[in-house]
């Protein structure tokens, strides 16, 4: 985050998905403009009120401001109002220090849900929201409160919204999360209710165990086969997937990032090998796993689809401590993170690593990325598994 607002300061300008201020707004109301207005923004990425910058873009900070909201008064602010389809941005308040100074920065999430608008106007000390009104942003400058984006904006944002201007091959992310809609023939397959043309065909078992640890050293080898995701009978997605038979359990391959090995010559001192396993939000294997998840019980909940991944069915003997990430970004962040605790692990599993080396390669291998895993896990959750 300190990187990304250190960026947008060198650009010395506002931008369509940043605008920053002096202080925080004295009249909610006008905040609630510029959340709507941002929120509206049509671009692939999360949007930024930066508080703490004066107009000539120079950080001033707010030490000493008269008013600072934290996040939960932003929020409760925001659920009190008339959102149509009670449709309500999500927004997080995060404070960073540039210069030695604060600055409180206002995330506005980028999420599929526009346009939003109210159904009822909002009015205090001569501001006013007005009802039915869709507001956006062209390039540094937002709507004003007395017009409306234009008509070919705001049908932009209710195709995005109806996943109508995407390709099929990207639909296929929003389609997979409507489970109630799939449709399978108890076999092999399923189609989509809604359109028919989307259908998902279920590859016969190709092999058992692999190369990584969670292949090979818990008690059942997983099996392996495909997910053949179709339109029109012509594949778009072939994504491998892995299940352990007697755990009932089924997930898409996850990715992998191979951080650091032995041979790697990126600073950091090992003889083990070190992958990451994980998932990132947003894309169709992340949508794949909830869907799969999602059909192994009556009643998914958030731990469903949650981290370490074990049996929904039944007392789980297997915990795979793979991460969920929210983006790209968040990958490069964790990989930064756990590279800069690195000598921490090898103190910390030394012993372990040791006397897996006193074996052969492919135990040292899978008992190293067993611990790296379990460790990884711990940094960014706080959980032992």
């Amino acid at each position: 985050m300190k990187e990304l607002i250190e960026q947008l300061l060198l650009e010395n300008r506002e931008g369509l998905w940043w605008d920053f201020k002096q202080q925080h707004h004295s009249n909610l109301v006008d905040l609630l403009h510029d959340i709507l207005c941002m929120a509206n923004v049509l671009c692939d990425s999360d949007r930024y009120l930066i508080f703490g910058v004066n107009d000539n873009c120079e950080v001033i900070g707010l030490e000493g401001s008269a008013y600072r909201p934290s996040q939960a008064d932003i929020v409760s602010y925001l659920q009190t109002k008339s959102f149509a389809k009670n449709n309500i941005p999500t927004v997080e308040l995060k404070t960073i220090k540039v210069k030695a100074l604060e600055l409180d920065i206002l995330v506005i999430k980028n999420e599929k849900f526009k346009p939003y608008f109210l159904t009822r106007d909002e009015k205090k000390k001569g501001s006013c929201v007005r009802s039915g009104t869709v507001y956006s942003r062209v390039e540094d400058t937002n709507t004003p409160k007395d017009s409306s984006a234009n008509p070919y904006e705001i049908e932009a944002m209710w195709r995005q919204q109806f996943g109508l201007d995407k390709k099929a091959s990207e639909r296929f992310v929003d389609l997979l999360l409507d489970f109630e809609n799939w449709k399978y023939d108890g076999i092999n397959g399923a189609f989509y209710d809604i359109d028919p043309d989307y259908t998902i065909e279920i590859g016969d078992g190709e092999s058992s165990g692999g190369k990584f640890w969670w292949q090979e050293i818990l008690f059942e080898k997983p099996s392996k086969y495909f997910y053949h995701l179709k339109y029109k009978k012509v594949e778009l997605h072939k994504i491998p997937a892995i299940r352990f038979n007697s755990e009932s359990l089924c997930i898409p391959f996850p990715s992998i990032e191979f951080l650091t090995y032995p041979e790697k010559d990126d600073g950091c001192i090992t003889n083990c090998y070190c992958d990451l396993f994980y998932y990132t939000k947003g894309t169709v294997q992340y949508s794949l796993f909830k869907h799969i998840r999602a059909l192994e019980i009556e009643t998914p909940n958030e731990r469903s689809f949650s981290t370490p991944i074990e049996s929904q069915i039944k007392p789980p003997i297997i915990h795979l401590p793979f991460l969920i990430l929210d983006s790209e970004q968040s990958l490069k962040h964790v990989c930064k993170q756990l590279k800069n605790d690195f000598d921490s692990f090898i103190k910390e599993n030394d012993e372990m690593i040791s006397d897996a080396k006193t074996k052969n390669k492919t135990i040292n291998r899978h008992t190293s990325e067993r611990l790296f895993s379990e460790w990884a896990y711990w940094v960014n959750y706080g959980e032992r598994v």
